[in-house]
């Protein structure tokens, strides 16, 4: 390959960056209330439009924060990934703003699984109600702090071991109006040791390290009640060669492994969890599909805290 064919290269995945990234500046635009030079604005808005001209004439980025956030951890991490490709996998971010928009963007999944849950009624069913919920990977709570306003009769315990992201979601929780019903703990998941305490975990399966994945589901397997549901979350694959192998390396790099749906069904079946079923991403985009099943057992009249 000739330096001409590399620039090539470059010159058109450029063009990719700078449109995504004219597309993070109007959202930024838009919630700040900025202003910007006309002539900026009006080229901000061609580009828009040639991305997908429903952007504009339906009003998309109104309400474009969850959008926002996916933006800016893009940027952020690709930042680090470029600046410091020699560093081991394992999530060891402790930027803010990549731990806050991380965070801000599973919100996402709370509404994912509560949409995808039609297809389980044991599920929806219990996310409906009392009972808590264990959020593994809690990260800086935003899901948590979603997973609560969404399912009001649940509470969240959730754990994690990264300490600059628990000490933002603490912050995160305490300015929410949830703060009564969220418990969050330096806790890896591996030595968890609560018995029948959950009536729901989430358990977001690309993100955690393959060498203990066994382990985890066993631990959780105990900590769920009988007739306790778990839902494994899974990065699916695309069908573009490209975005599958950035998003395998995205995986890979966070110290995660890029499980598929039928392995993900073995493992749950391995451990001795139940009527396991495939739960594929929503219709609104979402590279995220769902693998639930359920811990045998005669569900308890209400669930009780760990």
């Amino acid at each position: 390959m000739t330096v001409e064919s590399v620039i090539g290269n470059i010159v058109r995945l450029g063009v990719h960056v700078e449109a995504l990234a004219a597309l993070g500046a109007a959202l930024r635009l838009q919630h700040s209330g900025a202003h910007s030079d006309p002539r900026v604005c009006g080229s901000l808005q061609r580009v828009i439009h040639a991305i997908d001209p429903r952007l504009v004439e339906n009003d998309a980025l109104t309400d474009g924060r969850d959008s926002a956030a996916v933006i800016q951890t893009v940027f952020r991490q690709s930042i680090e990934l470029l600046e410091n490709p020699e560093r081991s996998p394992g999530w060891r971010h402790e930027d803010p703003a990549i731990l806050q928009s991380q965070g801000q963007m599973s919100r996402h999944i709370i509404h994912s699984i509560d949409a995808l849950a039609d297809q389980c009624p044991g599920l929806r069913a219990t996310l409906r109600r009392p009972g808590t919920l264990l959020d593994v990977g809690t990260g800086t709570g935003w899901l948590a702090i979603e997973a609560v306003r969404i399912w009001p009769a649940l509470r969240v315990v959730g754990i994690d071991v990264w300490e600059p992201a628990l000490a933002i979601a603490r912050k995160n929780v305490e300015q929410s109006q949830f703060a009564q019903r969220i418990e969050l703990r330096s806790q890896a998941v591996e030595q968890l040791a609560d018995s029948s305490a959950y009536a729901v975990a989430y358990f977001p399966g690309s993100f955690i390290a393959s060498e203990i994945t066994l382990t985890a589901l066993d631990q959780i397997y105990q900590a769920l009640e009988p007739a306790g549901w778990l839902v494994f979350a899974l990065w699916t694959a695309s069908e573009d060669s490209l975005a599958a192998a950035v998003a395998n390396l995205r995986i890979v790099r966070s110290g995660g492994h890029p499980w598929t749906s039928a392995e993900a069904e073995n493992l749950l079946g391995t451990v001795g969890f139940e009527r396991i079923k495939v739960l594929p991403a929503d219709t609104t985009g979402s590279p995220i599909s769902f693998v639930v099943a359920r811990r045998p057992g005669e569900s308890a009249p209400s669930s009780r805290h760990a």
